[in-house]
């Protein structure tokens, strides 16, 4: 292995490294996401009976559960009820971080140095690193796609049907993760088709040349990839409507895509949340000019990944213009601007956006961001304004990792955080706590009943196992219970059931849904009797 080779292997192992820094630690640190614990509760389910059915109208594709299995099995010593947040979370972490490595493949098409800079900034983006702490589909998705891109721009430059197989496991893969994939797809081939357009003319005054590709060994990408999501969605082949009910799923899709309802945001959503958020809210430029003038003012905290975006402008200006990009291969970086600016334009047309969503768009942003950061600097040609600028561009990569770790930690539960979308709050852990402490004065088998209509994920999740639960959607006849849980929207006509007395206290399960725990009175008695006596619970001055 040559000296440079081998130095880049070294550099890219050791992002991936920080990659993994930023992603491992106190996965459990956070409540689960009620999305997340619905993707948690189904990967438990999965493992326990060994059945996995497609839900055309929910929960995305199967790849995410059965790749959940290995953790269970490696972490949870196989033991699914002691599988917590961080066993899970787990999956969707070292896919992050395995997009650093992913690099390794595009070195020779990047150019190496703008491959480095892109696996920095892929390992430091805080949506980067807080998604992938997050146990949903989207970084699997991320991933694949990446793969499915490196794998194919490989294949048309080797020739090798080894990289044409890799492509259709990709794309299969992508297909076996999440619906949305056909957004990626359709921009793929519209990125495709355009960059066959500008080098028509090339190509013509050009000898004739071998094609690009060869029909057998497309045919062999497109059978692996329909192999592939045909073993997943079937669950093996033991469920044989599911790739029909995959299909089906699209009609849901744009019902919902196009209806929005809470979820609804104007095109520019996704823009905004990266240029410039305050206080969770974007966009905001106000705020920012108002601490600008108000230097006093109380605004914060402020969160940007501007840096990513000005440089991929830089690097779609240098792939056009075929400046700064020495080593790199101008074809593969058009495809990818093209590719980039069609997914993000897709996915802000439509009215329903979550911010995750934008991580499809962003991975390409950020890879064009590392041949703008390599392109900027050989521009400058002088070598002190070259040392200068490679020092500020490292600057900005530092404070976009201690927005990472701000994002990822202190406030990752935060409404203030704007990637902690619709984001479970910490009070679920008092609630639990709370809810231990009570059965170690009832006994293990003390009754719950969760009564309400509004979304509770993610109490499931965290009640699965170990607790005499009941769940309705409407009041029972008989609702008294020694605890009785139920949510804003509900309590009135909870109330209404309950003939005992009860102590209640309030709190908040994510925005707007409140969260109240009624516990009968001889119950609270006896509870708040042995703290008195110093038995045992921890402070705390109502339910």
């Amino acid at each position: 292995m040559k000296r440079t080779t081998l130095l880049s292997a070294l550099l890219l192992a050791a992002l991936a490294a920080l990659a993994l820094a930023f992603r491992l630690p106190r996965l459990d640190a956070r409540p689960m996401h009620p999305d997340e614990a619905v993707q948690a509760y189904k990967t438990v389910l999965l493992y326990e009976t060994g059945d996995y059915h497609y839900d055309p109208q929910e929960h995305h594709g199967p790849s995410l559960y059965y790749l959940g299995l290995i953790p269970i099995r490696l972490l949870a010593k196989g033991d699914a009820s002691v599988a917590g947040d961080a066993t899970l979370r787990i999956v969707p972490a070292l896919f992050g971080a395995g997009l650093v490595l992913l690099l390794w493949t595009l070195r020779d098409g990047l150019g190496r140095a703008a491959s480095l800079a892109a696996a920095l900034l892929a390992a430091v983006s805080p949506a980067m690193v807080f998604y992938s702490r997050y146990y949903i589909q989207e970084m699997l998705l991320v991933f694949f796609t990446l793969l499915t891109i490196a794998a194919g721009w490989r294949y048309v430059r080797t020739r090798r049907v080894g990289w044409a197989l890799l492509a259709g496991l990709g794309a299969g893969l992508m297909y076996a993760t999440k619906e949305t994939c056909v957004i990626a797809y359709a921009a793929m081939a519209g990125a495709l088709g355009l960059v066959w357009l500008i080098g028509r003319r090339r190509r013509a005054a050009e000898p004739a040349a071998e094609p690009l590709v060869r029909g057998r060994d497309v045919a062999g990408a497109v059978a692996v990839a329909v192999l592939v999501a045909l073993a997943l969605y079937t669950s093996f082949f033991t469920n044989l409507s599911g790739p029909l009910d995959s299909l089906r799923s699209y009609a849901y899709l744009v019902s919902r895509g196009h209806e929005g309802g809470v979820h609804n945001h104007p095109w520019h959503y996704y823009l905004g949340t990266l240029l410039c958020t305050v206080d969770g809210e974007w966009p905001g430029w106000w705020a920012v000019a108002h601490l600008a003038t108000h230097p006093r003012a109380p605004v914060g905290p402020v969160w940007t990944e501007a840096l990513i975006l000005a440089l991929a402008l830089v690097g779609a200006v240098a792939a056009f213009a075929r400046r700064g990009v020495r080593g790199a291969d101008v074809a593969l970086l058009r495809l990818l601007v093209f590719y980039t600016v069609l997914a993000a334009a897709i996915y802000s047309a439509i009215p329903y956006k979550t911010p995750w969503c934008m991580l499809s768009f962003l991975a390409g942003m950020i890879l064009l961001a590392g041949v703008g950061a390599v392109a900027l600097v050989r521009w400058a040609r002088w070598r002190p304004l070259q040392v200068a600028l490679a020092a500020a561009l490292l600057a900005g990569a530092v404070h976009l990792g201690l927005e990472a770790r701000r994002a990822a930690f202190r406030f990752a539960a935060d409404a203030r955080n704007p990637y902690a979308y619709a984001q479970t709050y910490p009070d679920v852990f008092r609630v639990l706590d709370r809810l231990r402490q009570l059965r170690a004065v009832a006994g293990d088998r003390l009754a719950v009943k969760i009564i309400s209509d509004e979304n509770y994920w993610p109490l499931p999740w965290y009640l699965r196992s170990g607790w005499n639960v009941g769940w309705w959607d409407v009041p029972p006849a008989d609702a008294d219970a020694p605890v009785v849980i139920t949510t804003g929207g509900s309590l009135a006509a909870v109330e209404a059931r309950l003939r005992g007395r009860y102590v209640q206290g309030m709190y908040g399960l994510r925005p707007g849904v409140m969260i109240i725990v009624a516990v009968r009175q001889d119950l609270w008695d006896a509870f708040m009797a042995r703290r008195g006596s110093g038995a045992g619970a921890s402070e705390g001055a109502g339910p």
